[in-house]
């Protein structure tokens, strides 16, 4: 049975303030620590909670491992690393999939976990998709990196921002704020990506979303040239996969800067 009611989902900046488990989620918010907080604040937080959903990830290697804040989750027992070939009945944030995340995903989520595939956008090709076994591969939609590696970059989001970013959107907003919790810097990807996360909440469907992402003033516009191009069918679907929709390391090749990504600082 969904536990739609063991979850109390925070909603705006002053319900997240008191959801956030030390009670500082404002505290300096939108500032980043520095690279030295990669490897060094990665321990629990006072009062941070295990998040209420099975947290799961590939490991490809291509990463510096002391900077991937998926392998610190892992290390703290909050996710379970997956092998090449094991099949994931979840939702999987994929530079393979064709689908955006949204509320659709909320009950597979709730009931099944959500899985990221920690890989670099620029080795795509050395990626074995064909042994990352799961039915919802999904991609995530346009936010802004807050990792001290990254800070400020669109797309750079690190394993623990990707698993926030995919929970708040599905409405777990309690999970979300539980891993971010766990850093000393997760508090400002909250605060630098506040008012999309809650547009993108607010969407009932994947189409929905595309639809919110292509009115963010910083995307917009690329985002609409590339749908004319034809790249979104109209639910929400990439017409052409790997392209358009940011997943953990990646940018898109409208992006400003684009540099074809990276997962260091993942």
């Amino acid at each position: 049975m969904p536990r739609h009611h063991q979850q109390r989902n925070a909603r705006g900046g002053a319900s997240l303030g008191q959801a956030w488990a030390t009670g500082k989620y404002a505290e300096a918010g939108g500032s980043a620590g520095t690279e030295d907080d990669v490897d060094t604040d990665s321990e629990c937080r006072t009062g941070a909670t295990k998040c209420s959903v099975p947290l799961a990830m590939w490991d490809l290697g291509q990463c510096d491992r002391k900077r991937c804040t998926g392998t610190r989750l892992v290390q703290q027992g909050q996710v379970r690393e997956l092998r090449l070939g094991q099949h994931f009945p979840g939702v999987i944030l994929s530079p393979a999939g064709t689908r955006c995340v949204s509320r659709e995903d909320e009950e597979l989520i709730r009931a099944k976990g959500l899985a990221v595939v920690d890989c670099s956008w620029n080795r795509l090709d050395d990626v074995p998709f064909e042994r990352i076994k799961g039915a919802a591969p999904r991609l995530l939609p346009w936010m802004v990196a807050a990792n001290p590696v990254n800070y400020g970059k669109p797309s750079k989001l690190s394993c623990a921002e990707a698993f926030a970013a995919a929970l708040y959107i599905c409405g777990l907003k309690e999970d979300a704020i539980s891993v971010m919790s766990r850093f000393k810097w997760g508090h400002s990807f909250f605060s630098t990506n506040q008012q999309l996360l809650e547009r993108y909440s607010a969407c009932p469907t994947a189409a929905a979303v595309i639809s919110a992402q292509s009115l963010c003033p910083l995307v917009g516009a690329r985002m609409r040239m590339t749908m004319r191009k034809g790249d979104y069918t109209r639910s929400g679907q990439l017409a052409r996969p790997k392209g358009g929709v940011l997943v953990p390391g990646s940018e898109p090749e409208w992006a400003e800067g684009a540099t074809g990504g990276s997962a260091e600082g993942c």
